[in-house]
């Protein structure tokens, strides 16, 4: 019985070994294969490396511009009391000699002889007697009384007057250097080209032609661009039908053009007749703020050229 009932064990051990044989040669890996699918992949180099995180700075956008931020700075002008100096009023007592007139009188005795007045001798004749006469006289009393002189009033009082404060203030700009062919570059008319291709000039707008530096400029607007100073100094000017719009001294004149543009002037010699109001024609030279002070300017129109980018040094202003 004991040999009979292992049959059955025998036969599934002979199962089980021949599954493990069947496994072998099939060569099934199920174990790898889940510890493969558990790994995460790595980047071998052979296919397309993980894109970089996107710039999200300031000066991009998904559009392709570049914005440039531009800072400037301004102020603000408040006031403060600061003491000045003090003031000291003493009350002080001062002495004077005053000569106020007055009449004094006194007693004076006069002795003489005269005829007597009795007919008879007296009971006291022949007897000797002292007579005894008081004199008087008068004598200044000074008497001093106080009275009122009058009164000092002493009272502070606020005035204003008017005054310019001049002080320095930064901004920020950009330069732009071109070289090479620059057809494909349009700079605008507030933006200044450092480096303009020879022969050319650049106009108001941003474009290019091909004036020389010696023709005269006769708009305005050219003159627009704070920036432009530099470019356009030693540049003749011709401009017709600018308003006066202040004259500040018998050479410092402030004209309007047509598109509102302000264009200061500083006469070589006093013109005549030009007042405020009129209509002009200018002739003259551009020229840096530097070199006003060999203009002989001086005060508020010294003042006023001195923060301007440029000026016209100007042979004649004639009114139309």
């Amino acid at each position: 019985m004991k040999s009979a009932s292992s049959f059955p064990d025998r036969s599934v051990a002979i199962t089980i070994a021949a599954l493990v044989g069947l496994v072998a040669v099939t060569g099934c890996d199920c174990m790898g294969s889940k510890k493969a699918k558990a790994e995460p992949s790595t980047y071998t180099g052979a296919s397309t490396p993980p894109p970089e995180p996107t710039t999200t700075a300031h000066e991009q956008s998904t559009t392709g511009n570049t914005v440039i931020p531009l800072y400037q700075e301004s102020i603000k002008v408040g006031k403060r009391e600061v003491e000045t100096g003090t003031v000291r009023v003493r009350k002080i007592v001062k002495t004077e000699t005053v000569n106020t007139p007055v009449e004094l009188r006194h007693e004076e005795v006069v002795i003489d002889r005269q005829p007597s007045s009795q007919a008879q001798p007296g009971d006291k004749a022949f007897q000797e007697q002292d007579f005894t006469i008081r004199l008087t006289r008068e004598e200044p009393v000074v008497e001093k009384t106080v009275t009122s002189s009058g009164e000092i009033v002493v009272q502070t009082r606020q005035t204003s007057e008017q005054t310019n404060l001049t002080a320095q203030v930064r901004r920020e700009d950009i330069d732009v250097a071109r070289t090479g062919d620059s057809q494909n570059v349009v700079i605008g008319q507030n933006v200044q080209a450092s480096s303009t291709p020879s022969g050319a000039a650049e106009s108001p707008g941003g474009q290019t032609t091909a004036a020389s530096d010696n023709t005269p400029i006769t708009d305005a607007a050219m003159l627009a661009s704070p920036t432009a100073a530099s470019s356009l100094s030693g540049r003749s000017v011709q401009l017709s039908g600018l308003k006066v719009d202040q004259v500040m001294s018998d050479k410092v004149f402030v004209l309007t053009s047509d598109s509102g543009q302000k264009i200061y002037a500083v006469a070589t010699s006093a013109p005549a007749g030009v007042k405020s109001g009129d209509t002009v024609n200018l002739t003259g030279t551009v020229r840096p703020t530097s070199s006003s002070a060999s203009a002989g300017l001086s005060g508020d129109a010294a003042q006023t050229i001195s923060v301007q980018p440029m000026y016209i040094e100007a042979q004649k202003i004639e009114a139309k």
